[in-house]
């Protein structure tokens, strides 16, 4: 696996056990941090619908926390292969 970039900035935290179960967690935003982050990381950045946005991906770590980081993961060559073998 890919050396993670963790996003700066956000902070998770495990749902409390007197929280009732749809509460999965909880999150503290700084945005200057988080702005800081996006300006210092463009090559992350990517576009859809003619917006800028940042990919993250909601992890859980090996004891039990939660976390953020960036998705980087970007498909290569065409991903729309046709299998001439499918019986359909």
């Amino acid at each position: 696996m890919a050396d993670q970039i963790f996003m700066e900035g956000i902070r998770c935290f495990p749902k409390k056990e007197t929280q009732p179960d749809f509460v999965i967690g909880s999150m503290v935003l700084t945005i200057a941090d988080v702005l800081a982050f996006f300006n210092t990381k463009k090559d992350l950045v990517t576009q859809y619908n003619g917006k800028d946005q940042m990919k993250l991906q909601l992890l859980k770590s090996k004891a039990g926390g939660i976390y953020l980081a960036v998705d980087t993961y970007k498909p290569s060559g065409n991903t729309n292969v046709v299998d001439e073998d499918l019986p359909f």
